[in-house]
């Protein structure tokens, strides 16, 4: 389901960075140089070429490392190890209920590996082919693998920068770093959020 997932979405995150990476050739080259209409199709189809690429290197990133980085956290990264004290902030869930019905999953001193497992296993399974949790589960894979493509701009956006002058498009400029840095922070932000509510709308959807 994922790789379904994924390749539903790979328009999506190749659009993304196409925008990123347009908005930092807009700022990065002169925009006297963009008195013609072939100099505007060179920027968007080098735009368009780059994210062809960014997308291919973003999907070779493992997984567990695109969820460590987005979840800031070495060990136990997913957020269904901590899917107690996530159901516990969410209004449409009655706690007592979910400690009734899977107390090996919902009791607090459980360790979070066996309550991952146990949450895929015993919700995720029952439920995953549900709108709500299918589209759930779609946004926080899209939004990590956008996350992951935008790192990858951003690191060489800041390699460019220390590297001093490049051929043709010269000294980095800070505002493109700082764009970069924009675009990703706001895809993490994004990739937290929909990651912990898809969890917890399977909890629902169950």
């Amino acid at each position: 389901m994922d790789q379904d997932l994924k390749r539903e979405n790979n328009k999506s995150v190749f659009l993304l960075m196409a925008a990123a990476l347009t908005c930092s050739a807009l700022i990065q080259i002169d925009m006297a140089f963009f008195t013609r209409l072939a100099d505007l199709a060179f920027l968007g189809g080098g735009s368009l070429l780059l994210s062809v690429v960014l997308l291919m290197l973003a999907n070779l990133i493992p997984n567990d490392v695109k969820h460590k980085l987005i979840f800031l956290r070495v060990k136990n990264e997913l957020p269904a190890c901590r899917i107690h004290a996530l159901c516990m902030k969410e209004p449409r869930i009655e706690y007592e209920n979910l400690l009734s019905r899977w107390p090996d999953i919902f009791e607090i001193d459980i360790d979070e590996a066996t309550r991952n497992s146990r949450w895929y296993q015993k919700i995720y399974k029952t439920v995953k082919e549900k709108d709500e949790v299918r589209q759930a589960h779609r946004n926080f894979l899209l939004y990590r693998d956008s996350f992951s493509g935008l790192l990858i701009i951003t690191l060489v956006a800041i390699a460019g920068y220390l590297t001093g002058e490049l051929p043709v498009i010269g000294q980095i400029k800070p505002a493109v770093i700082y764009i970069q840095i924009g675009f990703l922070i706001l895809a993490l932000i994004a990739a937290r959020v929909s990651g912990n509510r898809f969890v917890v709308n399977a909890v629902v959807a169950a």
